[in-house]
């Protein structure tokens, strides 16, 4: 199933200690696998980043295409730096989900979508259906280096625009291995600490912190108003190697993670024992279309 864990690959290229100035046009590649949840991924994206000055501060915009098992999600945005350690961003993107592995949707944020370590979440009532899901979001990023440390915090908001079947109001996005409502908020924020003594590995810790907002209208009338699902938070080790680096800025690097399951409804002995982590592991491609 797909996933937008795929990020996780983006996110550490951008914080391993030591990384150089990008110029102007880029590109970059990233295929991820992951397990508990699943997830299966290919995601190509070209950026493109105007310097407003030489201290660290720029505006940029960027174009992707992620493709999974039944997924195919085109997306757009735009990223302002003002400061050298803080950058601004805003996304659109539009997830076609398709075939026998579409959208899973329930009528209550409080119905079973527990799935395994490698299995998908049970049905609904209304069964799977092909469905465009858009979605807007915006990122807020801190980060900065303190000798071979690097840190750094990613919040994000998402709102969701789905047309469910008649009855459901809340849908599994497997990105967030949450259900989320139909047309509702859901948060995350990620914080990362690297420590690096060699310009090719870094290791580290990431936390992660997931929210869904569910309105009354979420909920079958006169039923109970409780949120079941969230938080969720998971902890664990990082691993960044930079396998090669070759000319035009081009680089390869091997990202493995692994994140225990703090609090969770399906994931910490429900559905799957508390002892098995999510486990990642994604190569990631990126290199410069123009000179330095």
């Amino acid at each position: 199933m797909a996933g937008r864990g795929w990020a996780v690959a983006f996110l550490l290229l951008c914080v391993a200690p030591g990384s150089e100035a990008r110029p102007a046009l880029g590109y970059s590649g990233a295929f991820f696998a992951q397990m508990d949840p699943s997830a299966l991924a290919l995601d190509l994206r070209a950026q493109y980043r105007q310097a407003l000055g030489s201290d660290g501060t720029s505006i940029g915009a960027f174009a992707g295409l992620t493709a999974a098992p039944g997924m195919l999600r085109p997306s757009l945005g735009l990223e302002v730096q003002p400061l050298a350690f803080l950058s601004l961003g805003v996304a659109y993107a539009a997830t076609t989900h398709f075939g026998i592995l579409g959208v899973r949707s329930y009528s209550s944020p409080l119905a079973d979508y527990g799935s395994g370590v490698l299995s998908s979440p049970p049905d609904g009532p209304s069964g799977r259906h092909s469905l465009v899901v858009h979605q807007l979001g915006g990122t807020a990023v801190l980060q900065g280096l303190i000798g071979p440390f690097a840190a750094r915090n990613v919040t994000r908001a998402v709102r969701f625009f789905a047309d469910l079947p008649a009855g459901d109001s809340v849908f599994y996005d497997p990105g967030l291995d949450v259900a989320v409502y139909k047309s509702g908020w859901a948060g995350q924020n990620e914080s990362d600490v690297l420590y690096s003594w060699r310009a090719d590995l870094a290791v580290g810790l990431r936390h992660t912190l997931t929210l869904a907002w569910y309105p009354d209208s979420a909920y079958p009338a006169g039923g109970s108003r409780d949120n079941p699902n969230t938080p969720i938070s998971k902890l664990g080790p990082l691993v960044l190697y930079r396998a090669f680096q070759g000319e035009r800025g081009t680089r390869g690097e091997l990202v493995l993670a692994a994140q225990w399951y703090l609090l969770h409804r399906f994931r910490t002995g429900e559905a799957v024992s508390g002892a098995f982590p999510l486990l990642a592991i994604a190569f990631v491609v990126s290199g410069d279309l123009q000179p330095p």
